[in-house]
């Protein structure tokens, strides 16, 4: 299962349930008993307003049908999943948090809660428990290159660089376009300053750079050269970027160090 992006067929037009809040539209529909198979089915109908919302970028009316949709079946890892996404899509990271934690309790072996788990600990600069969570991730699934991301990211929070560098350099060979691709699996966190993104950056031109990927490398160049990187330079120290010295291109983005 996709567990950011979900791409729907077009349908009906919905309204979002119109109540004060999310908690006051679960507890208003919920009867007070309802067979097994019809709870079954109403989670379901629901789970599918919530993913059309979702779909249409409607994260607030998603995250109401999804409460609804777990009220009627509170045993479904991919309701707490599509809940913690639409929350953290909204900026509600404490409500993610817990939406993400209930999936891990219904599953402690689903790779992709786990990481998203990890993903709200990294964006909400908690990096300890976020790496304890990550790497269990990959203790179940270490081909996930969005997990090996994310790692990155909690290791650079730390200031862990190389245990960093190691982890998007993975992450890229797993996946070269994850840092492009719209469609990763699981959540992606990003939380640095532009101090540390600038670093990212730079870490990221020279994990491109390895990997014989020229573009790839010049573009992240760019982009710490757009976020001030003080040690820019240093790619005409560094034999990792040897590659680059005689394109051209590389000069636009840093002017070669002057013989003496």
């Amino acid at each position: 299962m996709k567990a950011i992006v979900l791409i729907l067929a077009a349908a009906s037009t919905l309204s979002a349930p119109a109540f004060a809040t999310r908690s006051e539209t679960a507890q208003s529909l919920l009867p007070n008993t309802v067979a097994a198979e019809t709870r079954q089915q109403v989670a379901r109908d629901y789970e599918m307003k919530g993913d059309i919302a979702r779909a249409r970028e409607q994260y607030g009316s998603a995250a109401n049908w999804y409460m609804l949709a777990i009220r009627y079946n509170n045993n479904d890892v991919s309701l707490y999943n599509k809940l913690g996404i639409a929350q953290m899509k909204i900026g509600e990271f404490d409500q993610a948090r817990h939406s993400f934690g209930q999936a891990v309790k219904v599953d402690p072996s689903n790779v992709d809660a786990l990481n998203n788990l990890g993903a709200v600990y990294c964006l909400q600069r908690k990096y300890k428990p976020a790496v304890r969570y990550l790497k269990q991730a990959l203790a179940l699934d270490e081909s996930k290159a969005v997990t090996h991301l994310n790692l990155a990211e909690a290791w650079m929070g730390q200031k862990q660089i190389d245990r960093a560098m190691t982890e998007y350099a993975r992450a890229l060979e797993l996946d070269a376009d994850i840092l492009t691709s719209a469609d990763k699996e699981g959540v992606f966190a990003q939380v640095q300053t532009p101090e540390q993104r600038a670093m990212v950056d730079f870490m990221i031109a020279k994990a491109y750079i390895k990997r014989g990927n020229i573009e790839g490398a010049l573009d992240y160049l760019r982009r710490a050269k757009e976020q001030n990187f003080k040690n820019l330079s240093t790619v005409w120290e560094d034999p990792a970027f040897a590659p680059l010295w005689k394109d051209a291109r590389l000069v636009e983005i840093v002017k070669p160090p002057k013989v003496s």
